[in-house]
């Protein structure tokens, strides 16, 4: 359910979106991704960091 809340919400892909869920989940504060929006803080919670920038 909130992964496809999220998924709604910006615009993720069906995994990126359960990905985030899960960090969410796990009162995650950051998430290392190349390929999602780096500097978007998601449910003003997680923010999200490439980790080769």
């Amino acid at each position: 359910m909130k992964s496809s809340q999220l998924r709604d919400k910006y615009s993720f892909s069906f995994w990126d979106s359960s990905i985030v869920a899960s960090a969410l989940h796990a009162d995650a504060r950051l998430l290392f991704s190349e390929d999602m929006q780096a500097g978007l803080i998601v449910e003003g919670k997680l923010e999200i960091v490439n980790p080769f920038r």
